[in-house]
Formats: structure tokens, sequence, C-alpha cells
């Protein structure tokens, strides 16, 4: 892999995890204009739960509730330098740099555990 294709490749990882995060983001944005945050875009029953609240949110995207919606986007938000880190381990490996993936995987595996073993 060239430097130009690595590059290319995380900043298309970047482009298209913002993007989408913006997207969920407006559209939750757009459904709170329409029904209230705690409202929900197909009727049925929503939680009134605070708007930081991210329990149950799967249950929630299923209502189209907007502030689940906009949750949505925040994580995804959240998860794309993650995910920037897990291409360069990708491009790392396919250039054979075992040096430079190998300190990437570390620093991705200590981002995991940050995010889901030491809360």
């Amino acid at each position: 892999m060239t430097p130009e294709k690595f590059r290319a490749m995380v900043s298309t990882v970047l482009i298209v995890g913002v993007a989408i995060s913006a997207a969920l983001i407006g559209v939750g944005f757009v459904g709170a204009l329409a029904v209230g945050w705690h409202g929900s875009l197909v009727g049925g029953a929503a939680s009134s739960g605070a708007t930081t609240d991210f329990s149950n949110l799967p249950g929630r995207l299923a209502t189209l509730e907007p502030a689940a919606i906009s949750q949505l986007g925040l994580a995804t938000l959240l998860a794309t330098p993650v995910a920037r880190v897990a291409a360069s381990v990708a491009g790392f490996a396919l250039e054979r740099d075992r040096l430079y993936a190998t300190i990437t995987l570390a620093v991705l595996l200590i981002l995991l555990t940050s995010i889901f073993v030491l809360r």
C-alpha cells in the first residue's frame, strides 16, 4: 500500500464517520422539532428519561425517539477515532510494517480498554 492510498483510507474513515454522525444528529434534531425530544416518530410510547441517559438505546431507537437518534450520532462520532486507529493497524499490516502495526495495535487496545473496561 502506498503512502497516498494509506492516507486516503484513513481520511475516508474519518470523513464517513463524521458524515454519518452529523446526519444522525441532524435527523434527531429535526425529529425533536416535530415531536419533542421524548416523543416517538412512529407514534409509540417513548421513554421519559434524560437526554444524557444512554441505557436501552436499541429499544429507544426501535421507537425512533429523536433523543436516541441523536445519541446514536454522538456515539458514532466518538467511535470514529477508534475506527481510524483500527484502519491504521490494517494499513500498517498491509504494508508489512511490523513496528508501526504493533505500536498502533497497542494504542487500539488501550483505547478499547479505556472504553469498555475502565468505566
